[in-house]
């Protein structure tokens, strides 16, 4: 197999979605399928590792024989939010939550 460069955004995808660079190999090496990416040139490789279908979108750089990796993910779950957003917003997730409570309508009984 050639091998791979990581641009800048995968590199930050792999770190944000726990995915390890042999995790990437892997998916390059021996994918379960492979499609056209939704940009011209691409290729995405899908295979399922330990219950968790990582996806792959990756152009294939003739020159160096190498594939050039554009972004990472796992099928079906999210990304984590950054440390400082979850600070930052906490206080209007928190805010919004007791106004909500508050303006809740009160349930009928009959």
């Amino acid at each position: 197999m050639a091998g791979y460069i990581l641009t800048h955004h995968a590199k930050e995808r792999l770190q944000q979605r726990w995915i390890t660079e042999s995790v990437i190999e892997s998916v390059l090496r021996s994918p379960d399928r492979t499609e056209p990416g939704s940009k011209p040139e691409t290729v995405k490789f899908v295979r399922v590792i330990n219950d968790r279908q990582v996806q792959v979108v990756g152009k294939y750089l003739m020159a160096e024989d190498k594939w050039l990796v554009l972004s990472v993910w796992v099928r079906g779950e999210n990304d984590q939010e950054p440390l400082i957003w979850t600070i930052i917003t906490f206080p209007f997730k928190l805010i919004f939550k007791l106004l909500s409570r508050i303006v809740q309508k009160p349930q009928r009984r009959f």
